[in-house]
């Protein structure tokens, strides 16, 4: 009984001595950067539960449920400023909504921070462009970026194909409809042709190819990371108690690795000998070339799982929540009518539909009001420096200790009254006129990191409101409730579906 309690003692000792030395470290590192720097602290949330911030947990699953986080998030920066700290279980979080510190993280300081670490999302993405880092994320993002270059996102005969099949299933009756899905289909389609180099055809009567339980399984495992992510250190709970994520990212491995292992036969030395003998041209296949390189097939499924995500998610949220929007703004729907039947007969070239600029207003608009992506988070690892949101003012420099993870809230920066304006809330394509923004505005992000499918995102906006805008004279909302309700899973959407009804005279 004594050994116990004295090794007890000492193990009390041991920890204690640990701890006080990490404290002691931190004070004297932050001393250095404030005496050398000028740094000091940002405010820090008034914690209920001091030691692991689980008071935060439990109030943002509540606000998640209520499917109004994002913007309850932006309170807390009114109370203390435009950068705060937090306690997350372990981790230090800086929360900021500040356009320099953006800047710095994701380009000038690129180097000093890592993508947020989150196991959660292992099973389902593995590793890939989204999560790789060094040397590695810089060949996966060469093999990526070919896809997005400028002649294969100026080829428009694609979508077009795709768009018409996802016109013929608007009602001109005047009868409701929730456009959210069949917007879901009409990018999942063109993203399974554009990736994998075969379409899932969800369009198709009967949905041969099961896409209503691909899109199940893809959002089902998308909900249980955001769930996971939600709850940090006590997410592996849920493994023992909840197999919807397992039967979810299963259900997505096995139709991906179908088309894996297609590409891997296709792209086989012996077939591309074949090819060069015949003299054969093939058209740029994101799966084949990548399968070129990349020959392990659980790899491969990996890789094109991570383009996957953003090409179907950000496209298809991003139409989805621009219709909830002109809805709701009728008279936007008429301006934008009015200049795409006075292009006439011209054909919609890549060099037109960037021409458009009320258009690019209308999806700058969207992107900025109700955006799919809302927060991403970034871990510092090395001693670094944020040049603001420090002290009462919020104008010093904050420092960040090595393991810090700093938290850029995108949503609240394209919210913020300072930049945009009284009407922050309001959806207003004129308050583009003239603008041109710099880290107020990144969607996209920016730096090494940003987004390398924005052009094509943006050319297939314009497109997508062209061809509608074309084809029926009016919108109408058919929601009854008139707000933005939140799905936060990774992206946000509309909570409530895209309701509404066409008018095609």
């Amino acid at each position: 009984m004594l050994y116990t309690a004295t090794v007890l003692l000492w193990a009390f000792a041991l920890l204690s001595t640990v701890y006080f030395y990490k404290k002691w470290a931190s004070y004297k590192a932050f001393r250095a950067a404030a005496l050398q720097h000028g740094c000091k602290r940002p405010p820090k949330y008034p914690h209920t539960d001091p030691f692991f911030g689980t008071d935060t947990l439990r109030e943002r699953n509540k606000l998640k449920k209520q499917g109004r986080l994002l913007r309850s998030l932006g309170a807390h920066y009114e109370r203390l400023g435009k950068t705060y700290q937090e306690k997350f279980f372990d981790l230090t979080v800086i929360n900021t909504m500040e356009p320099r510190n953006f800047q710095q993280v994701t380009a000038l300081g690129f180097g000093d921070y890592s993508k947020a670490s989150f196991a959660d999302a292992y099973p389902m993405f593995g590793d890939g462009i989204l999560n790789q880092e060094g040397a590695v994320w810089k060949h996966s993002r060469n093999l990526v970026k070919p896809t997005f270059a400028r002649s294969e996102i100026a080829d428009v005969a694609m979508f077009e194909f795709h768009f018409e099949r996802f016109l013929e299933g608007i009602p001109r009756d005047r009868t409701t409809i929730d456009l959210q899905q069949p917007i879901h289909k009409l990018f999942l389609d063109v993203a399974s042709e554009f990736i994998l180099g075969q379409s899932i055809d969800s369009q198709l009567p009967g949905d041969p190819n099961d896409s209503t339980g691909f899109l199940k399984a893809f959002d089902d495992g998308l909900g249980e990371i955001a769930k996971r992510a939600t709850i940090g250190k006590l997410s592996p709970i849920l493994f023992f108690f909840d197999n919807k994520y397992k039967t979810a990212y299963e259900k997505l491995h096995s139709y991906v690795d179908i088309h894996v292992q297609r590409a891997l036969d296709a792209t086989s030395p012996e077939t591309l000998q074949k090819i060069d003998d015949e003299g054969k041209q093939t058209r740029y296949i994101l799966l084949h070339e990548m399968a070129k390189q990349v020959r392990d097939p659980i790899e491969l499924r990996f890789q094109i799982l991570h383009v996957f995500i953003a090409a179907r998610a950000t496209s298809s949220i991003l139409m989805a929540n621009m219709i909830f929007n002109l809805a709701r703004n009728p008279e936007i729907w008429t301006e934008l009518r009015k200049q795409s039947l006075a292009l006439g007969d011209q054909p919609l070239t890549f060099e037109l539909l960037k021409s458009l600029t009320f258009f690019r207003y209308v999806i700058h608009e969207t992107l900025r009001l109700t955006g799919p992506s809302g927060r991403t988070r970034r871990q510092a690892i090395r001693d670094t420096i944020l040049p603001v949101g420090g002290g009462p003012d919020g104008e010093a420099p904050v420092f960040v200790e090595k393991g810090t993870m700093v938290a850029l809230d995108l949503y609240s920066l394209h919210h913020d009254k300072e930049i945009w304006g009284e009407d922050v809330f309001e959806f207003n394509p004129h308050r583009w006129e003239g603008r041109k923004p710099m880290w107020e505005f990144i969607p996209f992000l920016g730096g090494p990191r940003m987004c390398p499918a924005q052009q094509q995102v943006l050319t297939q906006s314009v497109y997508f409101l062209v061809r509608l805008t074309r084809e029926f004279v009016r919108i109408e909302n058919r929601d009854e409730v008139l707000e933005y309700v939140e799905t936060a899973r990774g992206t946000v959407e509309s909570r409530n579906g895209v309701k509404v009804a066409f008018f095609s005279s």
